[in-house]
C-alpha cells in the first residue's frame, strides 16, 4: 500500500494549491471550486462544478 506524503491539488480557475494535513481537514480554494481533505490518511476530493477543475498533486511514498 502507497504512504501519502502531501495530500495537496491545484485549483483551475484560481490556480490556487490547497493542501490537507490532517484527518478531516477539508480545505477549500479561494474561489470555493474545489476542496482537498483527509491529511496523510486518506485521500477526498470535491468540486462545485465539476471534477475537470482539480490538477491532483499529491504525493506518494516511492514516487
Amino acid at each position: 500500500m502507497r504512504r501519502i506524503i502531501a495530500n495537496k491539488a491545484q485549483c483551475r480557475k484560481c490556480n490556487d494549491i490547497i493542501e490537507s494535513k490532517v484527518r478531516t481537514q477539508r480545505v477549500k480554494c479561494s474561489c470555493g471550486s474545489i476542496w482537498v481533505d483527509g491529511g496523510k490518511y486518506y485521500i477526498k476530493r470535491g468540486f462545485k462544478e465539476s471534477k475537470d477543475d482539480i490538477i491532483e498533486l499529491s504525493e506518494f511514498d516511492g514516487e
